[in-house]
């Protein structure tokens, strides 16, 4: 069963724009270099990322939102606690992040 792995991110008031680009691009590169152990391909089965342009005004200081899809939990598993891809990225933009919310889920299950 797929999982869809959300990510939202609030930078610090003072990264400067160069430094928010960054860090979108790492992340949103993740999709090529995160490689499965077991078959040694990219495992994330699509990845969409963006900036908010909502009209709401209802983000709360998030700016950036990263959307995965992976096969099953096992793969969302990997990548969360052991891909040294996904860790090398977490620990080179976390001192810019003033807030990173997570949600998973599987779609259709409400309950």
């Amino acid at each position: 069963m797929q999982v869809t792995h959300v990510v939202l991110l609030e930078f610090k008031a003072d990264a400067a724009p160069e430094v928010r680009a960054d860090v979108a691009s790492q992340v949103k590169t993740l999709r090529e270099s995160c490689i499965h152990p077991e078959t040694g391909k990219p495992y994330i089965l699509s990845m969409k990322a963006g900036v908010d342009v909502s009209i709401e005004g209802l983000n709360n200081g998030i700016s950036h939102a990263f959307v995965s899809v992976f096969e099953n939990t096992a793969d969302r598993d990997y990548f969360v606690n052991k891909d040294p891809a996904h860790i090398a990225v977490v620990q080179n933009v976390k001192e810019h992040l003033a807030k990173v919310q997570v949600v998973d889920f599987i779609d259709g299950k409400l309950i």
